[in-house]
């Protein structure tokens, strides 16, 4: 299993049901998407946050299916759409189940 965490700090002032919409666009691609085993966006709740305020827990069946997955048109569409107009700044870590 890949494992990908996208940390999203929104925009101030952007308003609930907007940020709903995205979580909700991002949710979706799931379902629509091969390689992707799970996808769960929620709020982030951590003490120490950083002001990340949203989350993209994914796990794909590999690497590749990840790069393939950040590289689709649909995800592009999702970013462009909901996501660029509400985010500041994203930061992403990647790893995999393989310890070397």
């Amino acid at each position: 299993m890949f494992h990908c965490v996208i940390l999203f700090r929104l925009k101030p002032g952007i308003p609930l049901e907007r940020v709903r919409g995205a979580r909700q666009a991002l949710q979706s691609l799931v379902e629509t998407m091969p390689g992707v085993a799970h996808l769960t966006v929620t709020h982030n709740v951590a003490a120490e946050r950083q002001g990340f305020n949203l989350a993209l827990f994914s796990g794909f069946e590999s690497r590749t299916a990840c790069e393939i997955f950040l590289r689709h048109p649909e995800y592009q569409r999702v970013w462009d759409a909901e996501l660029a107009p509400v985010v500041e700044h994203h930061l992403m870590a990647q790893g995999d189940d393989d310890v070397r």
